[in-house]
């Protein structure tokens, strides 16, 4: 029996409460965006601008790679080891399909620079193959293809597939699905080898990349931070740069302000090999998202309301069994496949699930970078790149122009300056 739930894994997007000028809205937003970060302003400088960087994740990686483009000098600090955390136990898709409206141009714009990442030579294992949305009832169907529409108006290369396209697609694919939404833009690619190549690359380049060492406070003057103390002493900063993740609250705390981010347990679980390349998009649905990797591994996983909040990376059984039946549902012929690898990360949420980007009200010289909900593999590139150039912008009294801001605001750290945890915290 058909399954009538919704399960439509990775749809941020409600097509009920979306009307299409705001999606159109979308399409020219991701021009702009594109065009603002890959213009390179000529700027002199002859002063040595020092930033450090608290947070060794994907998204504070590509922080200091793209602020030591622009010649900075960046030191950048890691409790633990460098992806240690959800930036290498994650499931790798680098992804626009699915997004709520907010996120499409910098999801795009992300896609874009990852690919030029990888063609510096950094072993991301980038493989553009697209996102499969799969509908296994037909009020899935019915959303997606409502959905599909809104990504079009938003600048999606996206088309609906009927279910024996889908099984062509994805031959293992249960026969019995209502078709799906794909998008060929979107990526994928491997997490652990990515961020360590970009950590070589980094230090190759004259970035001081200091993992195990856990900041223990911030030195202010008024409402500049002079410097960090850490576990390496106190080092001295121009500007610094919050992009600890789910940690990021805890940092905030000490610098006495509200940066709303919520851990949350995510699982991820790997079979063998399957042998040969059965499946090449991103995919998505039922309750999880899958994808087979490089390797030949398939790598499933999922989260949601019923996951732990908090900051256990443990593996459980019932998500486990959870995972692997919603699996097994979409595609049976893996049922005799042996589950070889469980793991878990922690993602970051927010309370209107867009991110933290940009400085952090009241201080004069602190930027934050974090809060993106499960989505901060894929769009680390955007986040690295846009903040990088919004510290540059204010070190030389720059303004980005009206659309660049008026883009950005959606994701402004001072949004949530207003709520009532932020004043009784002031």
């Amino acid at each position: 029996m058909r399954n009538s739930t919704e399960r439509l894994t990775m749809l941020s997007l409600d097509p009920d409460r979306t009307p299409a000028h705001t999606a159109e809205s979308m399409a020219g937003a991701y021009e702009d965006l594109r065009n603002y970060l890959l213009a390179t302003p000529k700027r002199k400088t002859t002063k040595v601008v020092s930033i450090v960087i608290v947070g060794g994740g994907i998204v504070g990686i590509m922080t200091a790679f793209y602020l030591r483009c622009m010649r900075y000098e960046v030191t950048i600090l890691e409790r633990e080891s460098f992806v240690g955390a959800a930036s290498g136990r994650n499931g790798g898709g680098i992804l626009a399909l699915g997004r709520d409206l907010p996120e499409i141009p910098f999801a795009r714009v992300s896609i874009d620079l990852w690919q030029q990442i990888s063609e510096l030579g950094v072993d991301a294992k980038i493989c553009r193959s697209g996102h499969l949305m799969v509908a296994m009832n037909e009020a899935e169907a019915h959303k997606l293809q409502k959905a599909m529409r809104l990504y079009a108006l938003a600048g999606l290369d996206v088309r609906y597939l009927s279910p024996q396209e889908l099984t062509e697609h994805v031959p293992d694919l249960n026969r019995d699905n209502q078709g799906g939404l794909f998008s060929p833009s979107c990526a994928q690619g491997y997490p652990f080898s990515a961020a360590n190549d970009m950590v070589s690359l980094l230090r190759r380049d004259g970035v001081k990349a200091v993992d195990h060492c856990v900041v223990t406070g911030f030195e202010l003057a008024g409402a500049r931070v002079t410097g960090v103390h850490c576990a390496q002493g106190f080092i001295e900063a121009d500007a610094v740069v919050l992009c600890a993740g789910p940690w990021t609250s805890e940092l905030g705390n000490r610098l006495g302000v509200f940066l709303p981010v919520q851990p949350r347990r995510s699982q991820i679980l790997a079979t063998q090999k399957l042998g040969s390349r059965r499946i090449h998009p991103f995919v998505s649905g039922n309750g999880l998202y899958l994808r087979q990797t490089h390797a030949g591994n398939l790598l499933y996983g999922g989260g949601g309301p019923w996951e732990v909040t908090g900051y256990d990376t443990s593996n459980t059984v019932a998500a486990i069994r959870r995972l692997s039946t919603r699996l097994v549902e979409m595609f049976p012929s893996y049922r005799e496949r042996q589950l070889i690898r469980a793991f878990a990360g922690t993602v970051e949420l927010t309370p209107d699930h867009l991110p933290l980007l940009g400085a952090v009200p009241g201080l004069d010289n602190v930027y934050v970078s974090a809060g993106y909900n499960g989505h901060g593999y894929g769009m680390s590139a955007v986040a690295g790149k846009l903040l990088a150039r919004m510290i540059d912008d204010a070190r030389h009294g720059a303004q980005a122009p009206k659309e660049i801001r008026q883009l950005t605001r959606l994701v402004d750290p001072s949004r949530f300056s207003d709520s009532p945890a932020a004043v009784e915290r002031s």
